[in-house]
């Protein structure tokens, strides 16, 4: 186990995406443009159109994972994770009529109607995601 402590959180900034804005990059550049590395996500509702993410398919000590590229309507009901040094990591569970995907959100996710995401700045973070030889991105300091 590791443990890494940060400063209080920050500045508090509500992204609206509309039909076509992509999920990752939309979060990713609206805290570049707020000028913060570091957040997390306080709280997401909406819906989206196109999902693309990944799960783990078996237990290995290397990462192996599955993706996939989902078209239909979609309602998210759950988006949790955090942004740092500017990389977004979110997991996602997501319904539609066809059923219910939950896992690794990936970039080129498109909202439908309307996608709300609060964010909260991570202070005094000095971390960074490097790829490890399991091939997972984990945390490490500067």
């Amino acid at each position: 186990m590791k443990k890494f402590q940060s400063g209080p959180l920050g500045k508090t900034i509500i992204v609206e995406l509309e039909r076509g804005d992509l999920l990752i990059e939309g979060i990713c550049n609206a805290l570049e443009e707020s000028g913060v590395k570091n957040a997390l996500i306080v709280s997401a509702v909406g819906s989206i159109q196109r999902l693309k993410y990944h799960r783990p398919i078996d237990m290995g000590e290397m990462a192996n994972d599955e993706f996939f590229d989902i078209e239909e309507p979609m309602e998210v009901g759950s988006l949790t994770g955090s942004v740092i040094d500017g990389v977004g990591h979110f997991h996602i569970v997501a319904a539609s009529p066809n059923g219910i995907y939950n896992g690794h959100l990936e970039p080129g996710t498109e909202v439908m109607y309307l996608m709300e995401v609060i964010l909260a700045e991570i202070t005094e973070c000095d971390l960074e995601r490097h790829l490890t030889p399991e091939n997972v991105r984990k945390l490490f300091k500067k």
